[in-house]
């Protein structure tokens, strides 16, 4: 039997943490089926396109090697395959947000069900929504980021060593914030149906008074699918070291074949696909931070509580 999780209330920092790995531990393969069945053809099509692009990337890298092999042709289209893969992209990326938003939107704490038609029509109400948010964010990161160039070009011109260090640091952590900051817009946006410029506005409210609660587990956040990655990484890179190895023996060609290009892509396309999942345990993650601080502000769920328990009461009284 599964556990019920209460995802509407105000948890301390190490319990977002592991609500948030306990939630993706037990209904993980629920969410993934039902973003799956919702959007198999992008994720069919966007697999094909990243398959040929890095296969075709691949033997390029052996052509800059000059490695002698059978040439495929398939690294002429490139490009086409990668602008393939990026639009593939920004039509998935938004889909499965408002895919996992949506089924912690419509899941019921008393019952652990969800309502899987609700969710669907809630990707496709929020879908160009969340294109405009990221536009939005785009462009005020773009301005952002511009001025903070500026200010480090001019501070790197004035400040001392010790100046500059402390500026990469400030740097790093004003980069965080703004990660941290926009990420929430989009919780605000889908959670709350407000306009984009008040999902970004309005995270301003949220943060104040919890901002290092925040920032803090986010941090542990960024921190641990980090090192999640790093391991995740690690055949791939086994792989490429003694693929490398074998490119100094001059006497072994068999590391220039196009079957070490094909095993080193079937790698790389696994690693896409757990990208994926990384960054819906990120979403996840990063929902649970919403809830908990959104709770703290308003105490809405606890107040749907005592009002349930007033309506049973006159119920029962009845």
């Amino acid at each position: 039997m599964k556990k019920n999780f209460i995802i509407r209330k105000y948890r301390s920092f190490s319990a977002v943490i592991e609500d948030s790995f306990g939630f993706f531990k037990i209904y993980g393969k629920d969410i993934l089926k039902i973003v799956w069945k919702q959007n198999r053809i992008i994720v069919v099509a966007l697999v094909f396109f990243y398959f040929l692009y890095v296969y075709s990337y691949l033997g390029k890298i052996n052509n800059f090697f000059d490695v002698s092999r059978q040439h495929t042709g398939i690294g002429d289209y490139e490009s086409i395959f990668l602008t393939f893969f990026i639009i593939l992209l920004i039509i998935l990326i938004p889909r499965l947000f408002a895919g996992i938003a949506g089924y912690l939107k419509t899941y019921d704490d008393d019952t652990g069900k969800v309502d899987e038609k609700e969710i669907k029509k809630m990707v496709k109400k929020k879908f160009w929504g969340l294109i405009g948010l990221t536009l939005a964010i785009g462009f005020f990161n773009f301005i952002f980021f511009f001025i903070l160039a500026l200010f480090s070009a001019a501070f790197g011109i004035l400040g001392g060593e010790i100046g500059i260090f402390l500026f990469f640091f400030i740097y790093f952590f004003l980069i965080v914030s703004s990660v941290l900051y926009f990420s929430l817009s989009y919780y605000i946006y889908f959670f709350e149906n407000q306009d984009v410029l008040s999902a970004i506005f309005g995270t301003t409210k949220y943060l104040k008074g919890k901002f290092w609660y925040s920032l803090g587990i986010f941090v542990l956040m960024v921190i641990i699918t980090f090192l999640l990655r790093i391991v995740m990484y690690a055949p791939q890179a086994i792989y490429f070291l003694l693929k490398y190895i074998l490119m100094l023996d001059k006497n072994d060609m068999s590391a220039y074949t196009g079957e070490g290009e094909l095993i080193m892509t079937i790698i790389s396309l696994f690693l896409f696909i757990g990208q994926l999942i990384l960054w819906l345990l990120m979403v996840i993650f990063l929902a649970f931070l919403y809830f908990s601080i959104h709770e703290y502000h308003t105490g809405e769920s606890l107040f749907k509580k005592i009002n349930k328990i007033g309506i049973r009461e006159n119920e029962t009284g009845n």
